[in-house]
């Protein structure tokens, strides 16, 4: 009976650490903003900047994107000379209106030395530049 009282506390404390980072302004796990295979070879770091060129070069609104989920499929790493080139492929869509198709982003970042740029970039049903 007493591990009844302990999963009560557990819970009680999650709740309330997931109450303060909504309230704070600050997601629980910054990576959750593209969802990523489970064993997919992108790094964190790589992660975040994939989603930090949606905000900034795909013709959504704000309020668009936080209605719109984020799947990365089809993901790669691959070595050239000193440089590791991630290939990314990502569907958007909105979970409540199945009948648009889903938007397709296919990205290309490149690290080297600790230091990402985007290779290359397309999309479809949205424009990304």
């Amino acid at each position: 009976m007493a591990w009844v009282h302990d999963v009560v506390r557990v819970t009680a404390f999650v709740l309330l650490l997931l109450l303060l980072c909504a309230l704070s302004g600050e997601s629980a796990w910054p990576h959750a903003k593209i969802l990523f295979p489970r064993n997919t070879p992108v790094p964190p770091s790589v992660q975040v900047f994939a989603w930090q060129i949606i905000e900034t070069r795909c013709n959504y609104l704000g309020y668009e994107r936080e209605q719109r989920s984020f799947w990365a499929y089809n993901t790669r790493a691959t070595t050239v000379s000193d440089e590791t080139v991630y290939s990314i492929r990502i569907l958007s869509e909105l979970s409540w209106k199945k009948t648009d198709p889903p938007a397709s982003i296919d990205m290309t970042v490149a690290l080297r030395d600790g230091q990402m740029r985007l290779a290359a970039l397309t999309s479809t049903f949205v424009v990304c530049k």
